[in-house]
């Protein structure tokens, strides 16, 4: 009697540890990420027609920007510093997109800076003692011929003086990370006013977000007020095949250089390029050392424009991760749609994920539980991350044996 007793407790005890077996919570499951934090789109390595012992780069506003290609470190740049003119004369003073802003109006001396340009050759607008130019006028006089001496009298406007607007130009530059950039005056005469492409193309692309840079930059003329005659923008290319700007400069010391910006359909988008070409010579085919660097930087954008396409980062069902589920296989989870986005073969992208860790111990397959976000330049895409098989009910044997 006494052995059956102990037979009943033993029974007893082990049903009722079965049954607390059965009833405690079982482990929770977990995740398991296969994805990286970044990636490079693949491909073939990018290839343009980079031009031989000068400095140049490319960029496509949204998508992405080159390396610096040629040789390395600051060079003259010649009136491209006038895009720093301009950034500063409307950062001081605003302009909506149809105003003229305040008038200014032409003084003696003004009159005889521009006498002293015209007489050494250099780019000019005219001017004359008295005469009243509004800040548009000025800024396209300053950004289509690229007159010195309009450079010059919007300078002292702006800064008092040439000294102290220069100084704002060296620091506003050191704000805007141009890093290896200096200003020697706002005209880009003095060789000591040196750059490279990649801080120019920089300042170009801020430049390019405001409208009426964008509006003057693109005009390939303008009238010379109260002469019936015409001046014309140095970038001969402007307003063909898509070409909307930026600036040219050209002098002995700095060779042909260029900012060039175009627009261009990639599929159903329209995304603007850049290339700044820096330090070309003139050479026995083309003896225009500024149409030489034009060309340059219109061979640069047509090869760029065939290398971006809207490239598969992401396909559908790629399987971002894993649910490690402790009583049956793990659980993959998968992208539930592709991500296109614009690129070119090198350019690099990080991916991220939000995941929600089901606790429920049953789960339908292609249940959405986060989301994959894709980034690349400017471009954003998320899609929903689901469950590519169920989770189902841990069994009555994992529970007791577990």
């Amino acid at each position: 009697m006494r052995t059956s007793t102990i037979a009943g407790i033993v029974a007893a005890v082990i049903v009722a540890l079965g049954i607390v077996e059965i009833v405690r919570p079982v482990s929770r499951p977990a995740l398991a990420l296969r994805i990286p934090h970044t990636a490079h789109v693949s491909g073939p390595p990018l290839r343009l027609p980079w031009p031989s012992g000068v400095q140049a780069e490319v960029a496509v506003t949204g998508v992405g920007q080159s390396a610096q290609h040629g040789p390395a470190g600051p060079r003259p740049i010649g009136s491209m510093a006038k895009m720093m003119t301009a950034y500063l004369v409307l950062k001081a003073h605003p302009l909506g997109l149809y105003a003229n802003g305040p008038t200014l109006i032409v003084t003696p001396r003004d009159a005889a800076i521009y006498q002293s340009d015209a007489a050494t050759s250099q780019s000019v607008y005219p001017v004359k003692a008295g005469e009243r130019l509004s800040e548009r006028t000025l800024l396209e006089a300053l950004l289509v011929p690229s007159g010195n001496n309009i450079a010059t009298m919007l300078a002292e406007w702006v800064g008092g003086s040439v000294s102290r607007f220069t100084a704002e130009m060296n620091a506003t530059a050191k704000s805007l990370g141009l890093t290896q950039t200096h200003y020697h005056g706002p005209v880009g005469l003095n060789p000591e006013t040196d750059s490279t492409a990649q801080d120019e193309l920089h300042l170009a692309m801020i430049l390019m977000k405001n409208p009426v840079f964008r509006q003057i930059v693109a005009m390939p003329q303008m009238p010379v007020l109260g002469t019936g005659k015409i001046t014309y923008n140095y970038n001969y290319l402007l307003g063909h095949d898509g070409v909307i700007g930026v600036k040219t400069g050209s002098t002995t010391d700095s060779g042909g250089c260029v900012v060039l910006a175009r627009n261009v359909s990639i599929g159903s988008k329209t995304v603007t390029e850049y290339a700044a070409v820096l330090g070309q010579p003139a050479t026995p085919s083309q003896p225009s050392q500024l149409w030489g660097a034009l060309d340059d930087a219109k061979a640069l954008v047509d090869s760029l424009a065939h290398s971006i396409k809207e490239t598969t980062l992401v396909s559908p069902d790629t399987v971002i991760g894993r649910l490690t589920v402790p009583w049956q296989h793990a659980v993959p989870l998968i992208a539930t749609r592709a991500v296109r986005l614009l690129a070119w073969p090198g350019l690099s992208y990080s991916l991220s994920t939000r995941i929600h860790v089901p606790t429920a111990t049953s789960v339908p397959a292609h249940t959405i539980v986060g989301t994959l976000t894709v980034r690349l330049g400017n471009q954003t895409a998320t899609v929903p991350v689901e469950t590519a098989t169920a989770i189902v009910p841990p069994s009555l044997k994992y529970r007791l044996l577990r």
